[in-house]
């Protein structure tokens, strides 16, 4: 491709993610290459433009993310005769490469996905952070590869790769999202969290350059004392360097421990004003504006709260919808995705930096999950006429016998049964599914079934997969499966996207990389104590929060989407999910199933709300991206026609 050609294409790809930056857009283009950059200025707003390069111009950075010990780095390089040009983080980049080749990101602590190109050795080089915080998607086409933050930047530069994988749905519909290194589209791929690429000579190369070690610490009998001292030290350098910011900053606030502490040592820091942001509903059982307010008036915050209806989102909740799977650019079954989307909306109203409490759960053991995994170890011991025939036979009887009320709680204390009885492998794989493997079987043909037949079982990166068959204990392989898997997968790309649609970037502290280290070094025993969820990180933070919030129980970030699937989404429900319109796509799923599964939930007989909104989701992305006609289309290479509504919805 000529120059002119590369810049244009580029311009089409910032163009797609313009909202990830709307404050600069920035290009290098040379001899065939190009990067370009959409900045959210936070950091040397006046002089921090990118690309960066080094001082002899031979390397070429764009950074999206934050490096929070770029000033330490900094110093050090320049006492080695580095010369700098601006005050930015990402022109340390440009530097550690000079020194260290591909172990340049080694000594980064943040988050970021990063791209360079060294022009001497004519290759380029993505990093993408340790925890997976910012994406990487890239797609190799012949010879040439391309890149980006949002696959649809991708598909601007190349519309004909808008070509859906068979093989993604059955993981779609079993866990909510595609795992890395897959998407839904056949020839785009995420680059995985701690890894890098190097793309050389038409050769893609890719490897991990940090692992996170669950081997309990060498010193288990060390005080409890001593272990809350380094944890609170921890956490109050992990808040502090988060803070740096030269635009406005506040914290999301849901009134749960792992927020709470966030705020309170970003109060103990001195952030002044101390801005906190939480969403309120009108249904009791799902709102936590109450427990927020108590937590913002104990460190006199500036708190903002937003109150979501379903009346009040009646008008625009069916567009909305439509909205996050456009920035998702894949089918997303979370639907925390949409309190997460308003939140982050009223926060960009007032900064345009925000702290999160993400992490707590899958590091402190917090999740009720583990409380299961607990019960199981114990429930196993117990002789095998309990816990094989009488208890499960009772939970059956009750699923049977009592009111429809009350009936769910039998048939989830049924399933808890069985699943206790299962090996730890499959146990959490069954905790962990939105579409179990009998609804599964229901809701797909069976010709599509076959097709796809060897992708049916769970797939896991090997990494997890190694966990799984390891001796760790049962609790650490939860903890490095939910840190692994669910939490990158899931809640980070939900922040992400979520919070990027406003232009808003959300920082997590209790996923600092050296935090994480510490925490999985620690002995299961002092972060479930008996079934006390979080022990450890409870007495790091007893001394500094009010007695209700340490008390709390566990509350998910949800909406009342049972509600909403029987009311105000429920004529987009039968439209987008009626055999007639083809957005479920002819020949993959089962017209009958899916009725029933509508017509249950709508009278109140059994609450699939999961699952419908895996299906909501899918047939408004397939809708945007897929083929008209069978799936056995989506086997043939995308149509100029195709190719050209791809890139229309970029």
């Amino acid at each position: 491709m000529s120059s002119s050609e590369v810049r244009r294409t580029l311009q089409r790809m910032a163009d797609a993610i313009v909202h990830r930056g709307p404050d600069e857009e920035g290009f290098f283009v040379a001899d065939g290459v190009g990067l370009a950059i959409r900045r959210l200025s936070i950091i040397d707003v006046a002089g921090g433009q990118q690309p960066v390069a080094s001082e002899d111009g031979q390397v070429q950075v764009v950074l999206n993310g934050e490096i929070y010990n770029y000033l330490d780095l900094r110093a050090e390089l320049m006492a080695r005769g580095h010369a700098f040009r601006t005050s930015s983080d990402t022109e340390v980049i440009a530097h550690l490469y000079e020194e260290k080749g591909a172990d340049c990101l080694t000594p980064l602590r943040g988050m970021f996905g990063v791209a360079l190109w060294d022009q001497r050795a004519r290759h380029l080089f993505l990093g993408r952070d340790r925890l997976g915080k910012k994406p990487l998607f890239y797609a190799q086409q012949g010879s040439r590869l391309i890149f980006g933050s949002e696959i649809k930047a991708i598909l601007a530069a190349a519309p004909e790769l808008a070509v859906p994988d068979l093989h993604a749905v059955i993981p779609y519909f079993r866990q909510g999202f595609v795992s890395e290194s897959r998407t839904m589209f056949r020839a785009i791929r995420k680059l995985p969290a701690a890894h890098s690429l190097t793309y050389s000579g038409g050769v893609v190369t890719t490897s991990r350059y940090w692992r996170l070690n669950f081997e309990e610490s060498d010193h288990p009998g060390r005080p409890v004392g001593q272990v809350v001292e380094e944890l609170d030290a921890l956490l109050m350098d992990s808040v502090r360097c988060r803070l740096m910011s030269e635009v406005p900053l506040g914290v999301f606030l849901s009134g749960g421990l792992d927020s709470s502490t966030v705020v309170a040592y970003a109060h103990k820091a001195g952030l002044r004003p101390l801005k906190t942001f939480t969403i309120g509903f009108d249904r009791p059982e799902w709102d936590e504006s109450l427990d927020a307010q108590v937590v913002a008036n104990h460190f006199q915050t500036e708190h903002h709260v937003l109150h979501l209806s379903e009346e009040a989102l009646k008008a625009h909740l069916p567009e909305t919808v439509l909205t996050l799977v456009r920035h998702f650019d894949e089918p997303f079954g979370d639907s925390s995705s949409l309190p997460t989307y308003y939140v982050s909306k009223l926060a960009r109203e007032q900064v345009t930096v925000i702290l999160s409490g993400d992490g707590g759960d899958e590091l402190f053991l917090g999740y009720t999950s583990h409380q299961g995994v607990r019960f199981a170890e114990l429930y196993r011991r117990l002789p095998r006429w309990l816990n094989r025939h009488v208890f499960p036979a009772l939970a059956r009887a009750g699923a049977v016998c009592l009111p429809a009320g009350r009936k769910y709680g039998a048939l989830r204390a049924a399933k808890v049964l069985a699943d206790s009885q299962l090996p730890f492998e499959a146990m959490y794989i069954s905790k962990g599914a939105l579409c179990d493997e009998i609804l599964l079987r229901q809701l797909f043909t069976r010709e599509f079934a076959a097709e796809v037949s060897p992708f049916w079982a769970p797939q896991y990166p090997a990494d997890i997969t190694a966990v799984m068959r390891s001796d760790l204990p049962p609790l650490s392989k939860a903890s490095y499966i939910d840190l692994r898997h669910r939490l990158l997968e899931d809640m980070l790309v939900k922040v992400d996207r979520m919070s990027m649609a406003h232009s808003l970037e959300v920082r997590s502290p209790l996923l600092d990389h050296r935090l994480v280290e510490f925490a999985a070094s620690l002995p299961v025993s002092l972060k479930l104590r008996g079934w006390q969820t979080k022990a450890i990180l409870r007495d790091a933070v007893r001394r500094y929060l009010p007695a209700s919030t340490l008390r709390k129980r566990k509350h998910g970030f949800s909406v009342p989407l049972r509600e909403w699937l029987r009311g105000t989404l429920h004529e987009m429900v039968c439209d987008y999910l009626s055999e007639n319109n083809g957005h479920l796509v002819p020949g993959m799923f089962n017209p009958a199933a899916v009725r029933r599964l509508i017509s249950e939930h709508q009278r109140g007989q059994q609450d699939h709300s999961a699952v419908i909104w895996l299906l909501l989701n899918f047939a408004a992305w397939n809708n945007m991206y897929g083929r008209s006609g069978s799936w056995r289309q989506w086997q043939q290479p995308a149509s100029a026609g195709e190719a050209r509504v791809a890139a229309s919805l970029s």
